[in-house]
């Protein structure tokens, strides 16, 4: 794309109206919240936003901001609360976002009226989706294919054991574009480059090494077969012949393995979401990787690490070995996305054509993201926008 879609504040205000204010985003892990009173919080741009499960065990997520003057009500990205208390004027609400105490209150005023106000949520297989729309679109598809591929793997019962957050000096859809292909990974991932698989990503099927695994998986009750869908895609993919993980070597990092499935030859199910995360779910541990931007040329990546919930670190694991891969691979994806947000700044910077096949998600991306754009600047010459 043109340059102002990568540097100009402008530009980066309507993404986020359009695109971050306006559909699914992202939020974390299940699994973070696993007893009632268990929160965490996240900003998408301005935004602050608070995911707990309340005393029902519901997952809820509520604007983090106070309904009396407006002040940040949580402070901390995690921890754990019997309320949310204000810090300013110490109006309290309880975990299910109702307001049960507000000091010098007009007796007037309607407390049921003035509770926190809710954030569209969806859990899927233990992944946490979050919608600052006053009306979210259908995340249905997704939901479909992504959660009985998933369920196999019990990422609810997991637990994060290691989380990395890097500050991207990059526009978020370099990002994403950066995940979306591996034409850089020979020469820029060498550790990942050990057991991941590169594959035609337009026609998967054209490869017999991966349509006899797919074959094997089905056949096993694993959903691999990959699935697209307007802003996502899901699909199980082998790795390189004779490895079972993503590793140095291969192998297993986790003795005990994620969800109901022992067969280690199950590949990695890659999973990707428009416009803020994908991940990798393995036998013995999944990551999950959120983006999130902080402005026109910023953003916010972070990465988590999970295992079995029962997996003991120095027993079943050894730390240092399961994340040094994505660790170095993150590392290595940041500097990538610095360099190219540095060089279409120039003013010589024209777009170039992508490869057709290497390329393909990277196209897909951009092509989601510009349909995004048109139907919110025109949504009623836009079909799919008055749906």
């Amino acid at each position: 794309m043109p340059r102002p879609f990568y540097t100009d504040p402008e530009f980066f205000r309507l993404d986020m109206q359009a695109v971050f204010e306006a559909r699914w985003i992202f939020a974390g892990l299940s699994c973070q919240i696993r007893e009632p009173g268990d929160f965490f919080s996240f900003e998408i741009g301005e935004t602050s936003v608070i995911v707990c499960r309340d005393r029902e065990r519901q997952v809820r997520a509520f604007f983090n901001t106070c309904r009396h003057r407006g002040s940040i009500v949580v402070d901390q990205p995690c921890g754990h609360k019997s309320s949310f208390v204000c810090p300013y004027h110490h109006w309290t609400y309880d975990l299910g976002g109702r307001l049960v105490r507000a000091p010098n209150l007009d007796p007037a005023a309607d407390k049921s009226r003035l509770g926190l106000r809710p954030v569209h949520i969806r859990d899927i297989a233990g992944l946490i989706y979050v919608c600052l729309a006053d009306a979210a679109p259908d995340i249905e598809p997704l939901a479909a294919v992504l959660a009985p591929a998933a369920a196999p793997h019990a990422l609810a019962n997991g637990k994060v054991v290691h989380s990395v957050t890097l500050h991207e000096r990059g526009n978020w859809k370099l990002v994403m574009e950066n995940a979306r292909e591996c034409d850089h990974c020979q020469a820029g991932h060498p550790e990942l480059m050990n057991t991941l698989l590169i594959f035609d990503f337009a026609d998967p099927w054209s490869d017999p090494y991966i349509a006899s695994f797919w074959q094997r998986c089905e056949a096993a009750g694993l959903p691999s077969v990959t699935r697209d869908g307007a802003d996502f895609r899901v699909g199980r993919m082998p790795f390189k012949e004779g490895n079972l993980s993503i590793t140095m070597d291969g192998q297993p990092a986790v003795a005990r393995r994620l969800g109901d499935r022992p067969e280690q030859d199950i590949g990695s199910l890659r999973f990707t979401h428009y416009p803020s995360m994908f991940g990798h779910i393995h036998a013995d541990y999944a990551i999950v990787v959120q983006m999130l931007p902080k402005s026109a040329e910023e953003t916010t990546v972070t990465c988590h690490w999970v295992v079995h919930s029962e997996a003991v670190e120095g027993v079943d694991y050894d730390l240092e070995r399961l994340v040094q891969v994505w660790r170095e691979t993150n590392d290595q994806d940041r500097r990538l996305v610095e360099r190219n947000q540095r060089g279409v700044r120039s003013v010589g910077y024209r777009p170039g054509p992508y490869a057709e096949a290497s390329e393909h998600g990277v196209w897909t991306f951009v092509e989601w993201y510009a349909r995004t754009m048109q139907e919110f600047a025109a949504p009623a010459a836009c079909p799919a926008a008055a749906r």
